[in-house]
């Protein structure tokens, strides 16, 4: 019975994780989902979010054998694959900021439509409608989705961007330039704005 509780006990632990990045801000009992070279994927209340090795602590970044060559070897590929237009069966939805300034360009799936996301974890709306965007993303490869987690109303990226609300959704045609803009969690203009994307317009 005690190896039972001590394996059960062990279970739990491997289950859920807290972790903290540099800058403060916490992620508590997650699931790490994936490992990559660049980052760790977590599944968290609010969805799907992936923290990079750059944006943790040094022990964090040992734990995973986080070796900044072959992380910047993934992300050249990544970025070759994402303009050539590669996808599987919808493509992986990847958090792109948590909190500092981004270039959206180069995140943009060329070829493919974008939706990047702007949302925060304590926001209601956002935890509502990011399902939705999500399984849009997986069930459609002609769809990238991009997340942007603003953190607070402070940060870089919300300053860059002008967000004072959330979520708000940009959807980029297959060239790359702004279809359009969604605030609040509308996700049939959400849909319209990807339909018109597609054909380029």
């Amino acid at each position: 019975m005690k190896i039972l509780a001590s394996i059960l006990c062990f279970a739990s632990v491997v289950l859920a994780d807290d972790f903290k990045l540099i800058d403060g801000k916490e992620y508590k009992n997650v699931t790490v989902s994936r490992v990559e070279p660049d980052g760790i994927v977590l599944r968290t209340k609010s969805g799907i979010s992936k923290l990079y090795f750059v944006e943790l602590p040094k022990e964090v970044q040992e734990r995973f054998h986080y070796n900044a060559a072959i992380a910047a070897a993934y992300e050249q590929q990544g970025r070759i694959q994402g303009a050539a237009g590669v996808a599987g069966r919808g493509q992986p939805v990847e958090v792109i900021s948590h909190g500092a300034q981004v270039d959206i360009n180069q995140h943009l799936a060329l070829g493919n439509v974008t939706v990047v996301d702007f949302y925060a974890d304590w926001c209601g709306p956002c935890r509502q409608l990011s399902p939705s965007l999500e399984q849009m993303a997986r069930s459609d490869p002609e769809i990238a989705l991009r997340k942007v987690d603003i953190v607070n109303w402070r940060t870089p990226v919300a300053r860059q961007f002008d967000i004072h609300s959330i979520p708000q959704v940009n959807v980029y045609n297959r060239g790359g330039r702004l279809t359009g803009t969604v605030n609040g969690a509308d996700f049939e203009q959400v849909k319209r704005y990807v339909a018109q994307a597609k054909t380029g317009s």
